[in-house]
């Protein structure tokens, strides 16, 4: 019985497989980098809490990714680090659409993911955007442009089906 339950469980996890996401429901096909944006709006001005992910306490970065995606039923892994490996990678920052995750190195290398955000808008001539983001004044929207952003940009990837 047991590896009949394994069985099944496989082929759920298999079927519901889309672009590296894991979706919680079959409603979660027709999320729209829209929808995503307009969830992660609700938050604006929610204090940022290393560690946390609840709206009534606080977010940090991926903490604030992981919950926006999952309200519209779609997980996320919870490091910046490891949702820099989900979804398809986005080429160029004249590519990106809403909804799209966009990531930033630490403050003392670009090596490495330390910042995460959700594309919430994009200058298709000049490719630069603005993202929603748990930062250290809370949650807030900032621009690409912002030299401690454009410094720090490693990149994108996008979860949502294009």
């Amino acid at each position: 019985m047991k590896y009949i339950i394994a069985l099944l469980l496989f082929c759920f996890t298999a079927t519901t497989q889309v672009l590296g996401q894991r979706l919680l429901t079959d409603e979660a096909e027709s999320v729209t980098g829209e929808d995503i944006v307009e969830r992660a709006m609700k938050y604006i001005g929610v204090p940022y809490r290393s560690g946390n992910m609840n709206p009534k306490i606080g977010f940090d970065c991926s903490g604030f990714t992981t919950y926006v995606f999952k309200k519209e039923n779609i997980l996320l892994t919870r490091s910046s680090r490891t949702q820099f490996k989900e979804g398809v990678k986005v080429d160029s920052k004249k590519e990106l659409q809403k909804g799209d995750l966009v990531f930033f190195g630490g403050s003392s290398s670009k090596k490495t993911i330390g910042h995460v955000g959700i594309v919430t808008d994009v200058n298709e001539e000049t490719g630069a955007f603005s993202f929603i983001h748990a930062s250290r004044k809370g949650i807030c929207i900032s621009s690409s442009t912002e030299p401690y952003y454009s410094k720090r940009y490693v990149g994108a990837r996008r979860v949502l089906e294009a």
